[in-house]
């Protein structure tokens, strides 16, 4: 993957990355399942200083209740889209809500995040790396 283009719902805010995504996962923290009203959010994360936004973006802090770390909860000001998260858990990385990307046919999550908050209900897939926790820092 190149680029990472997307935008929100309502196409006041778009954004583009250049890089290489760092992970693309499956999130199961009580914080992506509060935000997005459903079990889990699949993210894609980028290094945040090739994350470039245009348009404007509201943010919400919060106390990641899994990590206990601030997260900055960036979205669309007019639709209210999930756009991007910004923690202090996982300093330097931009995590795209996937579903606001142009393209998200290429998704296909490698591992899956805060596994200790999944819902029972969810299936687990054999194939991905399960973390009870969030995945390791990028050097």
């Amino acid at each position: 993957m190149s680029k990472l283009d997307g935008r929100c719902l309502c196409g006041a805010v778009s954004y583009t990355s250049d890089a290489e995504p760092l992970f693309c996962a499956v999130c199961h923290c009580r914080n992506c399942q509060r935000q997005t009203g459903t079990a889990f959010s699949i993210v894609v994360a980028v290094p945040e200083d090739r994350f470039e936004v245009t348009g404007e973006l509201s943010e919400h802090v919060t106390i990641g209740e899994d990590h206990g770390q601030p997260t900055r909860r960036r979205f669309c000001s007019g639709c209210g889209s999930p756009i991007v998260t910004v923690s202090e858990s996982a300093p330097g990385v931009a995590i795209i809500k996937a579903g606001t990307l142009d393209d998200p046919s290429w998704l296909e999550p490698q591992l899956e995040v805060w596994c200790e908050s999944a819902q029972p209900w969810v299936p687990q897939d054999p194939e991905r790396t399960r973390l009870d926790r969030h995945p390791p820092q990028p050097a």
